[in-house]
């Protein structure tokens, strides 16, 4: 099956679970190594421990991703940022909405985040059914390329997992392949396919092309991953490099 554009809003509500469920994610690899799930109150817990910092650190990851999403001219929107007098004290709702792009995109979006709040309210990640059964179609007149698609879902996931490792301040900043692997999998299912489907094959690559849908998405998909984690580690060792001169 080959799709070539995606529907603008599919993509961000694919954005948005992804992080709640990448955060969360690097919470419980950095603080419950050895589980694979929280009881509900474990999640209720995890949740009062990030509120005060969930939207400002929501915002950090998806802020330059929708940007890219939504402005072909990244000179243009520095200038224009510039022209705003944006700075590091410029709110986050201010930010979030002005890398929506659009009033409607930015309803959407704050309405996704507060459903997945909702759902850690009430002890658990917000599921496939439920992300399912009211995400936008994935056809629409305001698309974007595939690609982009995919990129802006995996960079989301990766930055947001690896945001919730080291906020998690745990003994550990390790980041865990076999989560990596299943948030993407869980990331391409939520941006590419209709409903919920079965991954239970043996096979990891063919797990990978069933949620990809076909091999150039599958491709995307493993150049995109590489690349994102090849870039979170140089910026680990720069910051290392850094607080070892300071």
């Amino acid at each position: 099956m080959r799709i070539t554009d995606i529907n603008r809003s599919r993509v961000a509500t694919a954005m948005v679970r992804g992080y709640f469920h990448s955060f969360f994610s690097g919470q419980i690899d950095a603080l419950s190594p050895d589980k694979k799930k929280l009881e509900p109150r474990e999640y209720k817990q995890l949740l009062v421990n990030n509120f005060d910092n969930l939207s400002s650190q929501f915002v950090s990851v998806l802020f330059p991703v929708l940007i890219r999403l939504n402005y072909d001219d990244f000179d243009k929107v520095t200038t224009d940022m510039k022209r705003r007098h944006f700075s590091s004290s410029t709110s986050s709702k201010l930010l979030l909405r002005y890398a929506c792009g659009s009033k409607e995109l930015y309803d959407l979006v704050t309405a996704e985040y507060q459903k997945n709040v909702f759902a850690l309210m009430e002890g658990h990640l917000l599921t496939k059914e439920e992300f399912f059964a009211s995400c936008p179609s994935l056809q629409a007149d305001d698309t974007v390329p595939v690609s982009l698609a995919i990129r802006s879902v995996v960079r989301v996931q990766m930055q947001a997992y690896v945001t919730g490792v080291t906020s998690a301040q745990a003994s550990t900043n390790d980041l865990r392949q076999a989560t990596i692997y299943r948030l993407m999998l869980s990331g391409m299912e939520s941006l590419l396919h209709d409903s919920p489907i079965l991954l239970e094959e043996e096979n990891l690559e063919m797990m990978f092309r069933k949620a990809s849908l076909n091999s150039e998405n599958f491709e995307r998909l493993m150049d995109e991953m590489t690349m994102a984690y090849t870039e979170l580690v140089r910026s680990e060792e720069h910051t290392s490099e850094l607080q070892s001169h300071s």
